[in-house]
């Protein structure tokens, strides 16, 4: 029900999609570990050229990890197939590609990404030669790997139930909603419309004063009124 309310809330929201020209290709990667029944991860990932996100995706993992660490290297393992087409594909239409930078925020997954089984511990000796095949493209500079803080990491959106403000944050960065338009998260209005183009301000209306279907309870609201009326007369 949530769903398909925001979803008809939004139906005229628009996906601004925009390129900076310096050539740079964006990948935000991330992954929830064990969050399936079977006690598989989640893959989340998303692309952009500069301004809202061009390709993104979320996917289940195929299999099950040990730890939030060797999740974290299979979802960079299961993106990294589309990062490679998607630089061949715009180097074939004529683009100038300067570099590819992946975000994540796990640094421990990004070691064993940059430095393969030398970084291994205890916990990520076990895993399979195959997803070191991430790290050879760090050598050969085809990507790179940085850095990003959880709460800037867009991936999230594709991983997790994101609630309030967080949410509102990261869909406004990948569907590059304008500062100005309605949808955006700094978009505060306290007017609502009335009989047309008439606006006035919009009544707030105590939680339990409302019923089941989230409209006021008229009679509580008097009954409130009043008795803060009595209140001040007794004072």
């Amino acid at each position: 029900h949530r769903v398909i309310k925001y979803l008809r809330g939004t139906i005229d929201m628009p996906l601004r999609l925009s390129g900076d020209g310096h050539g740079v290709i964006q990948w935000w990667i991330d992954a929830s570990f064990a969050v399936h029944p079977n006690m598989r991860g989640h893959t989340g990932g998303t692309m952009s050229l500069g301004r809202g996100s061009i390709y993104s995706t979320s996917t289940k993992q195929k299999l099950v990890a040990r730890s939030s660490t060797e999740s974290e290297v299979i979802g960079v393992h299961d993106v990294l197939p589309q990062t490679i087409w998607t630089n061949n594909f715009l180097r074939e239409q004529g683009m100038k590609i300067e570099d590819t930078i992946v975000y994540q925020d796990n640094m421990s997954s990004m070691l064993l990404e940059k430095n393969g089984r030398s970084s291994s511990s205890r916990r990520t000796r076990h895993m399979n030669i195959r997803f070191f095949f991430v790290k050879d493209r760090v050598a050969s500079r085809e990507i790179r790997i940085e850095y990003c803080p959880t709460k800037e990491m867009v991936a999230d959106f594709f991983t997790k139930p994101l609630q309030g403000s967080q949410f509102y944050k990261l869909r406004d960065q990948i569907m590059n909603i304008d500062p100005n338009n309605k949808y955006h998260s700094d978009h505060r209005s306290v007017l609502r419309k009335d009989d047309g183009d008439k606006k006035t301000k919009a009544t707030v209306v105590p939680k339990e004063a409302t019923g089941k279907d989230g409209r006021a309870n008229q009679v509580d609201v008097a009954r409130r009124s009043y008795l803060e009326a009595a209140t001040r007369a007794g004072e």
